[in-house]
């Protein structure tokens, strides 16, 4: 079994999605002190005219990302950029858009219209962020294009033929591995049968995964207690191993779950869009009732 170079890169990627991660905490953080901050000193209030400006600019944030909508739609607009960059621009825009609007009320609860506006917004977000989750277990990354299930499957093969080394490991490995996608792939007949192996699929797949790295790890053990590798070379062993099983699970399990994921998809659409039409009718009534009152 010999390490890869790849390696490297899983390295710098982990990394990098765990600087990411710091960032949008450390963020979260700042967001939820300025919050408490307004909404214990009130240093403005949302009628005037700095709150007033924030919500304006927070619900036309909000109103512009109807314009990835419009791009998806509209073939002649194919020459104003790439979706994915639409795509992007409706995400930033749905989170930045909520938290003006929300620092805008200055975190408190007005008249009805008010309200119903802050509600529809909240069911919106909420919504979106539900999306956000399906949305990436159907695509090629959080911007990227949609998937089929001939390329997941594709994708399933190519971790099997990449298994051939831990394969060699511990023949339990193999057969542990090969148990679960007989497990993950098996048909079921009704509605609950369906819904129960979706929802535990991944927690049986990491559960899988875990016992499986153990195995590998100690018979790469003993494999280099008896090459004389260096402490090194047995962690660049083991790191490959794990990266072998997790994306053989991972491969699996979005197989099986993926023709779920896009039904999920599908009906999640069909509830989010309603939901945006009674934010933007809730938002006009607002402003209506705030100048007439």
């Amino acid at each position: 079994m010999n390490p890869q170079p790849k390696t490297s890169s899983l390295s710098s990627n982990t990394k990098g999605g765990g600087l990411l991660r710091i960032a949008i905490s450390v963020f979260t953080i700042v967001l939820i002190a300025l919050g408490w901050f307004v909404a214990t000193a009130a240093p403005y209030k949302a009628g005037s005219s700095f709150g007033h400006n924030m919500g304006w600019v927070g619900g036309g944030l909000m109103f512009f990302m109807l314009a990835y909508s419009l791009r998806k739609r509209f073939p002649f607009l194919n020459r104003l950029g790439q979706l994915r960059y639409w795509f992007q621009m409706h995400m930033v825009f749905g989170i930045a858009g909520p938290v003006l609007a929300l620092f805008h009320s200055t975190f408190k609860i007005g008249a009805m219209n008010s309200r119903i506006a802050l509600y529809s917004m909240l069911l919106v977000a909420g919504s979106g962020i539900v999306g956000r989750y399906v949305y990436r277990h159907i695509h090629h990354g959080l911007y990227g294009r949609k998937a089929t299930l001939a390329e997941v499957e594709h994708q399933m093969k190519e971790s099997a033929e990449s298994m051939n080394t831990v394969f060699g490991l511990v023949p339990a490995i193999g057969e542990n591995l090969a148990g679960f996608q007989s497990f993950a792939l098996r048909k079921l007949d009704g509605a609950w049968a369906h819904t129960w192996h979706f929802l535990i699929l991944r927690q049986r797949g990491r559960g899988i995964a875990r016992a499986t790295r153990h195995e590998a790890w100690h018979a790469l053990d003993r494999m280099g207690h008896e090459q004389n590798w260096s402490h090194s070379e047995l962690l660049t062993h083991r790191r490959l191993a794990k990266e072998q099983i997790d994306d053989y699970v991972e491969a699996v399990c979005s197989t099986a779950t993926f023709v779920t994921w896009e039904r999920l998809f599908a009906l999640w659409h069909v509830v989010h869009v309603p939901f945006i039409y009674l934010f933007f009718f809730s938002v006009v009534v607002h402003v209506i009732a705030h100048y007439m009152y």
